[in-house]
């Protein structure tokens, strides 16, 4: 069993090499094969590992600076939001705001990733995927 804090750094360690354009071997064995990222529209969704590493990719190919990132692990959660002037526009936030993630973690796969509108919504403990 490994100690409390282990799925904070793997998820920091992770974010922090792919919002840098490094390469992260060890991401496909994170993520679970039947991983969901759910974005902040219902239509913004990554069903499987597959289209989650698409997404992460393009992430890789043109890392925006990130000049905050706080990130907290609470029980198999860990909610990461990240600030930087490069974040881009898209359907539901304006360049330049902030990102907000919860990782859902089963052992030690990540089996779901959800987008928040807010730093504040991200890290409420009550953000458990619904089964």
């Amino acid at each position: 069993m490994k100690a409390t804090g282990h799925k904070l750094a793997l998820i920091v360690t992770t974010w922090t090499a792919l919002m840098r354009g490094e390469p992260t071997p060890w991401l496909p064995d994170l993520l679970d094969e039947n991983v969901v990222w759910q974005g902040l529209l219902p239509h913004m969704v990554c069903t499987g590992r597959g289209q989650v590493l698409e997404r992460m990719a393009k992430l890789r190919a043109t890392p925006p600076r990130i000049t905050r990132i706080e990130a907290e692990e609470f029980g198999d959660q860990v909610a990461v939001s990240v600030a930087g002037p490069d974040l881009p526009e898209n359907e539901a936030l304006a360049a330049g705001a902030p990102r907000s993630l919860v990782f859902s973690f089963r052992a030690q796969q990540v089996i779901h990733i959800q987008s928040f509108v807010s730093r504040d919504s991200a890290f409420r403990r009550n953000t458990a995927p619904e089964s």
